[in-house]
C-alpha cells in the first residue's frame, strides 16, 4: 500500500479504533453514573414529598451509602432538610426549597445526560465507520490471497 498524502496506515486505523472503543466505554460508564444520580434525585424527592404529606408514613432509610444497614422510620415528618449543594457544601432548607434544589439538580443531570448521549453517538458512529473500513481491508486481503 503506497503512502499518499492524506492516507492513513492500517496500524493508525487499528489504534484509532482501539482509542474510540476505550473512549466509548468511558462515556458509557459516565452515562451509568449520571443515570444513577438521576435515580437518587428522584428517590430523594419522593421521600421528601411523602414526609411533607404528614400522617404516619413508614420509610426505610439507609444508614450508609452501600445499603449495608437500613432503619425503619415511622411517622417521619420534617420541617428542615439538609441538602447537598455540591462539592462539600450542604444547606439546611425547608422541604419545598429542597425539592426546588433537587429539581434544578435533575435538570442539570438531564442536560449532562443529553450532551453525553450526543457525544456517545458521535463516537459510536466514527468507531463503526472505522470498523467498516477495517472489514473492507480484511475482505480485500482475503480475496487477494484467494487469487
Amino acid at each position: 500500500m503506497s503512502q499518499n498524502q492524506g492516507a492513513i496506515s492500517l496500524e493508525d486505523l487499528i489504534a484509532q479504533a482501539d482509542y474510540l472503543r476505550k473512549y466509548i466505554d468511558s462515556l458509557q460508564k459516565t452515562q451509568l453514573e449520571i443515570l444513577d444520580s438521576l435515580s437518587s434525585v428522584d428517590s430523594a424527592k419522593q421521600a421528601i414529598e411523602e414526609m411533607k404529606k404528614g400522617g404516619n408514613p413508614q420509610m426505610m432509610m439507609f444508614l450508609d451509602k452501600k445499603g449495608y444497614a437500613l432503619v425503619k422510620v415511622n411517622g417521619a415528618t420534617v420541617d428542615k432538610i439538609i441538602i447537598h449543594l455540591g462539592l462539600s457544601y450542604y444547606a439546611e432548607v425547608s422541604p419545598d426549597d429542597a425539592v426546588k434544589i433537587l429539581d434544578k439538580k435533575k435538570d442539570e443531570l438531564e442536560k449532562a445526560a443529553q450532551s453525553l448521549n450526543n457525544e456517545l453517538q458521535k463516537a459510536a458512529d466514527t468507531y463503526n465507520q472505522i470498523v467498516d473500513i477495517l472489514n473492507q481491508i480484511q475482505q480485500a486481503a482475503a480475496k487477494q490471497q484467494g487469487e
